[in-house]
């Protein structure tokens, strides 16, 4: 029976758990915080579970009674990160035997720290506070069991608090580390450098052997190929990994492969379930961010709906801003008597999106940032009872949730009335912490030992593998030299920052010496943006120089072929048959019977029927649709929609034709009224510029077309006006943009685009404006007669219209030769009609754009150009959602 109580203590923080079928009784491995945890235990000195957040908001108040210090401006500049900062340096003063006294040989900035803590009484512990309970115990006669505390920091190097401790414990000193690699080995002489940094040649053996690598899935995949060559050894072998990330693709490797997994672990924010918070948050500033407001809507576990989100989200990819008119009208349709008769989803909606805001630059009230905080904490925790017990992993990640919205909603309470914008992104960030620990694999019996840390090699093992030869950049001291040396002079004994870089190198050290057969080296792509590890900076100048210009390259020796050039770490090379992309399929069969032509048509559809019956076939036939996840437009697609509504909003209901000035006034009044609501990517702050100019186009555009319609005299008859008649022998449906008219019946039909005054130039000049041709047939069914046409650019303030148009542009540039629109139409009916024999089946469907010119009907050129330049696709491409689907764009 083992009675004796052995703890292996260093001055480097962090437990080392037993690992996975390792015999440990009464024994424990770690820095600091597990002997505290130990001596806590034995004494019966139990520490209530907070979180350092609370320590900090507790000092905040501390703080606060400092009338006028050197703290006093950064305090009310940055309440938070000052609070914090000064908080870990309170700790490292106690920790140093500071009784937080004040005296005048102190530095200025500890004298605050006094001032703060004199008379006020601390609720959460420091280190020191439970350290000195540690003490008075063991003076008041209480015993600890027997133990040996093997300590591998000399008790001198420990702070002056923990030096007090430490003498009331059976303290020995640990075994002097040896190399445990054979004599004359590369591995042994890498040891001992390690260990004293001699003046030692490397020449690398089969002991320890250094790779490049040119990418991480390489290095994962190697690691995995080499260790599968000897699986007796797992069990033996240890993995050291300082990139979490890169740890759990090993992981997911090992997984594929059939070996035991390491269990590797990786802390993220990114769960959507902890992005509630985040997000409703956000949505509290106006002008509402619209990609915050879709982020939150197209979250896979969201307080709202599916269904309802579903139908926001697309409203707002229509028109991007809370409360558009797609906004609105899908809100009514969601929360009307028929789809919401109890009210519940437009309940709901109004807590979670219809809520209180600032503006941008303004401070929030504190009270509203708690009760947003409750309302996630509400949700979270309903949802969190509610789910199956089989569904561990969401259930803790709603609680996980529920616990940062709470303590986000104590932090802000704590700091007064209101706070600033970044003041509550830092509070966010301090609350979320590192977000959710993952793990994809358990840890496996037989398999891998991972570490993040040489330090934490405390058993002997056969095998190292080092994956990643950098390592990150360690804390600086908070002290200057000068405030050390004050503080040491007041008989407070501060440690800059070597005492606990020694005491991490030596354990570093004594770890890598524990490997007794082989380490494998990897330096991976990531490495080069970081620093050198301190021990393999030591190794790496003892190389050969030929070895350190020419590294061997992974990549390299699997294109040879070498596959022993690496033993003991061997691996195999096997030929796969690489199965290719979709190819480009100009022709598809598909069955006549399934095939079937609509009863309407449309500019767009017979533009698509004549140039990608493909792109035609899936859309209308097989119906597919894009991605459910819904996304807002694209600039220019977001600037044309925009200016259409505003166009449409002033002049829609209008009859007559309002003076330009009257116009103008009228246009700007309701873009400044609705970019907020209709487009709000454009009115955020930093798009101030691009928002003006935008303004500026808009307003230019206005004048031209009432400066127009005054030459031809025109007035409006309407915008948006439907299509009502047929064309082909079937309905036509689509609207017009804008429809002019004259007092003797005239009619001219203008269509605005924002940009693109080269490529509408062109389709006049050429003959190929069908969509004005279709537009301009459309009412010549209701008047008789086909109406003039003409593009309105806005972006450019141009009028472009066929020469002997009615229309009369100010700039006589703007009149361009072409064919009269009755005849573009004429042709582009003909191209069709006789372009159809796909549609009965008798030939494949094709995709014209993937086919020669030369295998176009006659017509074609109408709607597709033979003349692509560069990388220049086809009109009908660029917004084809189908472009995978035919092969013309590989997968990414």
């Amino acid at each position: 029976m083992i009675n004796e109580a052995i703890l292996h203590i260093r001055m480097v923080p962090g437990a080392i758990p037993p690992s996975v079928g390792m015999v440990s009784v009464n024994s424990q491995v770690g820095g600091p915080e597990t002997l505290l945890a130990w001596l806590e235990l034995q004494l019966a000195l139990p520490v209530g579970q907070f979180h350092k957040a609370d320590r900090v908001t507790e000092y905040v108040t501390a703080l606060k009674r400092i009338e006028k210090g050197r703290i006093t401006q950064s305090l009310n500049t940055d309440c938070w990160a000052t609070a914090s900062d000064l908080l870990q340096r309170r700790d490292e003063l106690l920790l140093a035997g500071w009784d937080e006294k004040d005296s005048e040989s102190l530095p200025p900035l500890v004298r605050d720290l006094a001032v703060a803590a004199n008379g006020f009484n601390f609720v959460f512990p420091s280190e020191t506070t439970r350290l000195q309970r540690v003490l008075n115990a063991l003076a008041d006669g209480q015993q600890l069991p027997r133990h040996q505390c093997i300590l591998y920091a000399p008790i001198e190097d420990w702070p002056a608090v923990w030096r007090k401790v430490l003498e009331q414990l059976n303290v020995n000193s640990p075994p002097i580390p040896l190399t445990a690699a054979p004599a004359e080995t590369s591995l042994n002489k890498s040891q001992s450098i390690a260990l004293s940094n001699d003046d030692i040649s490397l020449e690398l053996d089969e002991s320890f052997r250094y790779l490049h690598c040119r990418s991480n899935t390489t290095a994962v995949e190697f690691v995995t190929a080499a260790l599968s060559d000897n699986l007796e050894l797992l069990k033996e072998t240890v993995i050291y990994c300082e990139d979490s990330n890169l740890a759990a693709r090993l992981d997911a490797a090992f997984a594929r492969a059939g070996l035991p997994t390491m269990g590797a672990k990786f802390q993220s924010c990114a769960h959507p379930v902890l992005q509630v918070l985040t997000l409703s948050l956000a949505i509290c500033w106006e002008p509402v961010d619209p990609q915050v407001l879709l982020d939150f809507l197209n979250l896979p576990v969201s307080p709202l709906s599916g269904a309802v989100a579903s139908k926001l989200a697309k409203a707002l990819s229509e028109q991007p801003g809370l409360g558009s008119q797609e906004w609105e009208d899908t809100l009514n349709e969601i929360c009307s008597p028929e789809n919401d008769p109890e009210g519940v989803q437009k309940k709901k909606i109004e807590d979670w999106l219809l809520c209180e805001r600032k503006r941008q630059g303004e401070l929030m009230p504190c009270r509203f940032i708690r009760k947003r905080c409750d309302l996630v904490v509400k949700w979270a925790t309903a949802r969190s009872i509610l789910m199956d017990e089989a569904e561990v992993d969401l259930k803790q990640a709603l609680m996980t949730a529920a616990n940062q919205a709470t303590l986000l909603g104590k932090l802000v309470e704590s700091l007064g009335a209101s706070i600033t914008k970044p003041q509550l992104a830092r509070l966010i960030e301090e609350s979320l912490g590192s977000g959710i620990q993952s793990q994809a694999f358990i840890e496996s019996s037989g398999g891998p030992v991972l570490v993040r840390s040489l330090a934490e090699i405390h058993h002997p093992c056969k095998r190292l593998v080092w994956l990643g030869l950098a390592t990150e950049e360690l804390s600086v001291c908070n002290w200057s030299t000068s405030q050390i040396r004050d503080l040491k002079a007041a008989g407070v004994d501060l440690d800059d920052g070597s005492r606990i870089l020694k005491a991490m190198r030596s354990a570093e050290a004594r770890g890598f010496c524990q490997v007794s057969d082989a380490v494998l080296a990897i330096l991976v792509p990531g490495d080069h943006q970081k620093r050198w590890h301190p021990l393999w900076l030591a190794m790496r100048e003892k190389l050969p120089e030929d070895l350190i210009d020419n590294p061997i390259v992974i990549e390299d020796l699997i294109s040879a072929g070498e596959t022993e050039t690496c033993a003991p770490f061997r691996f195999d090379c096997h030929e796969q048959q690489i199965r290719l992309p979709q190819p480009a399929r100009p022709l598809w069969s598909v069955p006549n019977e399934l095939l079937q032509d609509r009863e309407q048509v449309s500019a767009s559809e017979l533009q698509d029927r004549l140039a990608c019956p493909l792109k035609w076939t899936f859309k209308y036939q097989a119906r597919l649709k894009e991605s459910t996840i819904c996304q807002l437009p694209d600039n220019f697609l977001l600037k044309g929609k925009f200016c259409h509504s505003v166009l449409e909003r002033v002049f829609g209901n209008v009859r007559g034709r309002p003076a330009v000035e009257e116009a103008v006034r009228a246009v700007c009044e309701t873009f400044d009224d609705r970019l907020a609501l209709d487009a709000a990517p454009l009115a955020q702050p930093i798009r101030h510029m691009e928002k003006q100019g935008l303004r500026k186009e808009l307003e230019n555009a206005t004048r031209t077309l009432i400066q127009t319609m005054e030459n031809g005299n025109y007035h409006f008859a309407g915008l948006e006006v439907a299509l009502n008649g047929t064309a082909l022998g079937k309905q036509l449906i689509g609207s017009i943009d804008c429809l002019v008219t004259r007092e003797e019946g005239d009619e001219a039909v203008i269509d605005f685009k924002y940009a693109g005054k080269n490529k509408f130039h062109d389709l006049i000049e050429q003959g190929r404006a069908v969509q004005l041709a279709t537009y301009a047939f459309g009412r010549a069914g209701a008047t008789g007669r086909f109406p003039a046409v003409a593009y309105l650019i806005l972006c450019d303030s141009l009028v472009y219209t066929p020469s002997e148009s009615s229309v009369m542009p100010e700039n006589d540039s703007s009149v361009i030769p072409g064919m009269a629109i009755q005849t573009v139409w004429e042709n582009f009916v003909n191209a069709i009609e006789n372009s159809e024999r796909w549609l009965t089946g008798a030939v494949p469907i094709p995709a014209r754009p993937l086919q020669l010119p030369a295998q176009w009907p006659d017509g074609s050129e109408l709607v597709l150009k033979s003349d692509l330049k560069g990388d220049e696709s086809q009109e009908v491409c660029k917004y084809c959602d189908y472009r995978v689907l035919c092969g013309q764009k590989g997968l990414s």
